[in-house]
C-alpha cells in the first residue's frame, strides 16, 4: 500500500477511533480517569460520539501527510548551510504509531447539576521516522535515506454545549461543537519555536500569538473564494527551515534574514472546513545527518465565504 492510500486509511478510521475510545468509557491511555462529575458519568462516551459530525474540523490531516517535500539547494539566509553535512533534496515523515488520549473539564451546571458546557483536550503522540534524501557526497553515488527518530505530541482543545432534543423529549441531551483550538504539535525535546502567524488577505490583518486558543465556529478565519493568503511565521532563529502545509500541497517558505519566514496561498473556492499549517524544523533537523529531529507545527483551522455560518455542530 502507497503512501498516499495508507494515510486516507489512518484518516478515514478518525472516526471509529473516536467512538472506540467512547465505548471505552474515555479512559486515557495511562489508565487514570479523567475528572468528570459524580453525578453525569456518561458524558464522557457521550461528548466522543457527539462529536463524530465534527471529524472534518477536529481532524485536520495535513501534519501526518507522508507526502515527499522537496527543498532545493541550501536554506536562504542561512551561512550555516554552506558549509552543512548533508544538503538534503527532500524529506518526508514516516508515521507509524497514534497513540490518542483525551481530558475532559465541565463546566456551567444547570439546575439539576449537570454540566452545559464541556472542554475535550485530544492528546495524539505520533512515533515513527524523520526521513531525508540528501544530495549525494560525489556524482554517481547512490541516493541514501537518513531516517532520524520522531516522536511528536499533537494537541488540540474542543469546546461544547450541551443541547436538549426539541423533537423525541425521551432522548438524551447532545453535546453540540461550539469552537475548536489549533493544533499545536511539538517534537520530543524541541528547541524550535513559533511566536506568531500574521495572517492577510482582503480586510483580514490579524496576528496569531496562541494556537490553541478557541475559535468560535463564527469567528474561524474566513477568506474569501479565490482570495490568496500571506502568512509571516516569527520563529526564534534566523536559520530555521519553515514550511506551509496545506491540502495536497506544502512548500518551503522564504525565509527574511530576520526570523521571519512569508508565503502565500490560494484560499480556494470549496465549502467546508479546511486547515493551513506552518512547520518549523531546525536548521540541523535536515542539514545534519548527526543531529535530532527537531519540530514545532502549529495548525489552524479556516473556511471560504461560501461556507455557511454556524454556531455549533452540527
Amino acid at each position: 500500500m502507497n503512501r498516499r492510500r495508507r494515510f486516507a486509511l489512518t484518516l478515514n478510521l478518525f472516526a471509529a477511533a473516536l467512538l472506540a475510545a467512547a465505548l471505552l468509557s474515555g479512559c486515557s491511555d495511562n489508565g487514570t480517569e479523567p475528572e468528570a462529575p459524580a453525578q453525569d458519568t456518561t458524558s464522557q462516551a457521550d461528548l466522543l460520539e457527539d462529536m463524530l459530525p465534527a471529524t472534518s474540523l477536529i481532524e485536520e490531516g495535513l501534519f501526518a501527510d507522508p507526502t515527499e517535500t522537496a527543498l532545493a539547494g541550501t536554506a536562504p539566509g542561512s551561512e550555516q548551510a554552506v558549509s552543512s553535512p548533508i544538503q538534503p533534496l527532500r524529506f518526508w515523515r514516516n508515521i507509524t504509531d497514534i497513540r490518542r488520549s483525551y481530558e475532559f473539564a465541565f463546566a456551567d451546571s444547570d439546575s439539576a447539576g449537570r454540566p452545559l458546557t464541556a472542554i475535550v483536550t485530544i492528546h495524539k503522540r505520533l512515533a515513527g521516522t524523520f526521513n531525508i534524501v540528501p544530495e549525494p557526497a560525489n556524482e554517481g553515488d547512490p541516493r541514501t535515506v537518513i531516517r532520524k527518530e520522531l516522536r511528536d505530541h499533537w494537541v488540540r482543545r474542543v469546546k461544547l454545549r450541551r443541547v436538549r432534543p426539541k423533537i423525541d423529549l425521551e432522548a438524551r441531551d447532545r453535546w453540540r461543537v461550539a469552537a475548536v483550538s489549533g493544533v499545536k504539535v511539538t517534537s520530543r525535546d524541541a528547541t524550535s519555536e513559533i511566536a506568531s502567524v500574521h495572517v492577510e488577505s482582503g480586510a483580514i490583518d490579524t496576528v496569531i500569538t496562541e494556537p490553541l486558543a478557541f475559535f468560535n465556529l463564527r469567528r474561524i478565519l474566513r477568506f474569501d473564494d479565490g482570495a490568496d493568503v500571506t502568512l509571516t511565521v516569527t520563529t526564534g532563529r534566523s536559520d530555521d527551515v519553515v514550511l506551509l502545509y496545506r491540502s495536497g500541497h506544502r512548500e518551503k517558505m522564504a525565509n527574511n534574514g530576520d526570523n521571519t519566514y512569508t508565503a502565500t496561498f490560494p484560499a480556494g473556492d470549496l465549502e467546508g472546513w479546511r486547515h493551513f499549517g506552518v512547520n518549523a524544523l531546525s536548521h540541523g533537523t535536515l542539514y545534519d545527518d548527526e543531529l535530532p529531529y527537531d519540530s514545532k507545527a502549529w495548525i489552524l483551522p479556516y473556511v471560504v465565504a461560501s461556507t455557511p455560518e454556524v454556531e455549533t455542530i452540527p
